[in-house]
């Protein structure tokens, strides 16, 4: 079977999305039952960084799909390309509106990708059973047309030596792994640190700068695996503040990696971490995250209890798993259902 890929973005998004694809794309090019075209809309498509991305030696390139491929795949939240041959996509969420745009024109922009998938697409790939819920409020897509296919973990984020950054050695520190847009509340969760840790005992560390970085704050950038591995391992605890997640790739990683985790009891992410992970019920306010920081770094037992309940929880999630369920969609897709 013949399936093209949007790749515009393959090789170069540094996010959750961007892992999921290149995570279900590498396993899926082992199946000899199908062939890939990644179509990529630049001038002059770069076939190595592709190739790089996706850990071989060649692929096959090309800048609109071919005419006679059997199904197209849309990783990144959205349609982006016209054409005739079947489509499924991928909506990791609906925030653009949940959380629409003040400006009219950015609020179309970021909209009509997701409202172009809700009419064209045969088949919606999402990854939680939050995620499939919203897409039927915000966009009308019938339940039959939704497919919910978890997220996975890769195999070296797993326990082991805490061997922390320089700049990190001999600290405690709470993490915060990735962007800070409004979803994400990463204010509330500094006010609330401020609370727990006036002293500055405790360490607040982002892998990507807030837009005021507080006292008793470090950005250190996870430039690979390995340094995010090394974040995650060296950890007192893991935090994920955001009110609306469609999955929470970090902090699956996290409890991957043997961290303990703090999380916003919103979005999927209680769907992911079940009792896991502690919760903060009430994440908006800043005095619940300072109880919820507190009561958890004071506790090393606790700490102790869910760092091991997170890791044996994680292992119930697989990239192959997923890998697979995405195959499936797009197999029925060229099928015609």
């Amino acid at each position: 079977m013949h399936v093209a890929v949007d790749a515009q973005n393959l090789a170069r998004d540094d996010r959750g999305i961007g892992r999921y694809a290149r995570s279900v794309l590498r396993r899926a090019l082992r199946d000899p039952l199908f062939r890939w075209t990644f179509v990529v809309r630049d001038w002059m498509p770069n076939e190595r960084a592709i190739a790089r991305a996706l850990g071989t030696d060649r692929v096959v390139v090309a800048q609109r799909v071919p005419r006679g491929a059997d199904v197209v795949w849309f990783p990144w939240n959205g349609i982006f390309l016209k054409g005739d041959v079947p489509a499924a996509a991928t909506m990791h969420d609906a925030a653009p509106f949940a959380f629409p745009a003040r400006d009219i024109h950015l609020r179309a922009v970021e909209q009509t990708p997701f409202l172009r998938t809700a009419a064209t697409a045969r088949k919606i790939i999402v990854q939680s059973q939050f995620t499939a819920r919203e897409v039927q409020h915000w966009l009308g897509v019938e339940r039959s047309r939704l497919v919910v296919t978890p997220l996975g973990v890769d195999a070296h984020f797993r326990p082991g030596p805490a061997v922390a950054p320089a700049r990190l050695r001999g600290k405690r520190y709470v993490l915060h792994v990735g962007a800070h847009d409004e979803r994400k509340n990463t204010n509330t969760l500094i006010a609330g640190f401020a609370q727990a840790f006036p002293k500055g005992e405790v360490t607040l560390v982002f892998t990507k700068r807030p837009k005021q970085l507080p006292p008793n704050a470090l950005v250190v950038e996870a430039r690979d695996d390995a340094a995010l591995l090394a974040l995650y391992r060296g950890a007192t605890a893991v935090v994920v503040p955001s009110t609306y997640e469609g999955f929470g790739l970090p902090m699956l990683e996290a409890m991957a990696s043997g961290a303990p985790v703090l999380a916003a009891r919103a979005g999927a992410l209680p769907e992911v971490g079940e009792n896991a992970v502690a919760w903060v019920d009430k994440p908006l306010e800043a005095k619940a995250w300072a109880r919820g920081l507190s009561e958890l770094l004071e506790d090393d037992e606790l700490l102790r209890e869910y760092a091991a309940l997170g890791h044996a929880r994680a292992q119930l999630f697989s990239w192959d798993r997923c890998t697979q369920q995405t195959l499936d969609v797009l197999t029925a897709v060229a099928g015609g259902a």
